[in-house]
């Protein structure tokens, strides 16, 4: 081994040892719940679709793999890759013809057309989004900290003018991707990022008063969508199974054998489980009775299996890694790294409530799957890059802290 080899290992190896690991295991806990789950609430689909009941489990074990090398990789590379221009404007180019692709050609699932088939595995650009988003705003807000700071200073209707002035080109940029991403159409895609650069936006200075009127604004259009569909009984502008899933939402068990078939069979899987599951293995809804079991519907199969109490650990789990990630933001010196991790982390903790408030009839199903435990390759390795991309900066910081020592 030459010079150049061990100093490269030597680095690779210091940047390991640095990682955070109170992140770190909370991820191996999930994914390791992940595997055991899929294996079990796949196996009656895979045996009856596959004739072979270890077909999800197979495919769930190599998308861990990867996910692993993605966050042992993601981990040690430089960060300056993330705030390079390039690869920023390459991988939005990237992605807009991406979503554009799915548009004509993509694979529909669900009713939304936004999936592109690799054979092993199926890529969602819009999952893809998520990562550059949160990189691309995060550069761009930590190198215009000046310009927001005289923002801050601006009154009334100036402030909006100020925003805009300063922001135009992000502006431009989510708007049309979100667009993309709407007609497909993928509401939960579109939730999830448009959460993302909201939190982001209002988290690089803005005045508080401008957080809490979005806030209440998007509370409020919420209402009032809800109270016009429940008074029309529908819009004529929503797909009719995303109108399935508003009226599901609203009365579950008016129309249990057709629209609301998902949500219903959820309500039994949870109702069955108790507090401590029927065991293992044994769960009756995921022998035909509720579609997804294995991807959406995840935590009620889990509920089932293994009750009320285990199900709770697993999303404390969760939910700390998630806290982890804003604890982390708060450590951080440089605020490209705070913004990185704020964005993230309001990627899990959105998707994450979206899928669990979904399952036990909250809110509306959107199709988001539960993070690093649902099956899917698209979903997991994308979720194990934020992860990495989280844990690269905590390692960068400490390794700033280092030397300054």
């Amino acid at each position: 081994m030459n010079k150049t080899e061990n100093s490269v290992f030597s680095s690779v190896k210091r940047k390991i040892k640095l990682s955070d690991w109170k992140l770190i295991i909370p991820y191996l806990v999930l994914l390791g719940t992940g595997i055991l789950m899929v294996y079990s609430s796949s196996s009656y689909f895979a045996m009856s679709q596959f004739n072979n009941s270890e077909y999800f489990l197979i495919r769930q074990f190599i998308f861990s793999v990867g996910s692993l090398l993605v966050v042992f990789l993601g981990s040690t590379l430089s960060k300056r890759l993330f705030t390079s221009t390039k690869f920023l404007g390459t991988s939005l180019v990237v992605i807009f013809f991406l979503l554009l692709y799915v548009l004509l050609k993509g694979i529909a699932v669900n009713g939304a057309s936004a999936w592109i088939d690799l054979g092993l595995f199926s890529v969602q650009p819009s999952e893809l989004l998520k990562i550059i988003m949160v990189l691309y705003l995060a550069t761009f807000l930590s190198r215009n900290e000046e310009k927001f700071a005289d923002i801050r200073s601006a009154e009334g209707t100036n402030i909006f003018k100020k925003i805009f002035a300063v922001a135009k080109k992000p502006i431009l940029v989510i708007v049309t991707l979100l667009f993309l991403v709407l007609i497909q159409p993928d509401m939960g895609g579109v939730i999830i990022i448009g959460a993302i650069c909201l939190t982001m936006l209002l988290m690089s200075g803005l005045p508080f008063w401008i957080g809490l009127m979005t806030f209440g604004g998007v509370i409020a259009f919420y209402l009032a969508f809800i109270g016009l569909i429940k008074w029309q009984g529908g819009l004529p502008f929503l797909p009719g199974y995303m109108m399935d899933r508003f009226t599901a939402f609203l009365d579950p068990f008016a129309d249990a054998k057709d629209s609301s078939f998902q949500l219903v069979n959820s309500f039994y899987a949870l109702a069955r489980g108790g507090l401590f599951g029927v065991g293992i293995g044994e769960s009756v809804q995921k022998t035909g009775y509720l579609p997804e079991s294995y991807t959406d519907f995840i935590i009620p199969i889990m509920a089932e299996e293994l009750g009320l109490i285990r199900v709770l650990l697993v999303l404390l789990t969760f939910f700390y890694l998630v806290f982890r990630i804003f604890k982390i933001s708060l450590g951080i010196k440089d605020s490209f790294g705070q913004l990185v991790c704020i964005g993230m982390g309001t990627l899990f903790l959105v998707q994450g409530t979206i899928n669990v408030g979904g399952a036990v009839g909250i809110l509306p199903l959107t199709g988001v799957t539960f993070p690093f435990v649902s099956y899917g390759g698209s979903s997991l390795i994308v979720s194990s890059v934020a992860l990495a991309i989280v844990n690269n900066i905590y390692i960068n910081d400490r390794l700033i802290h280092a030397r300054l020592d």
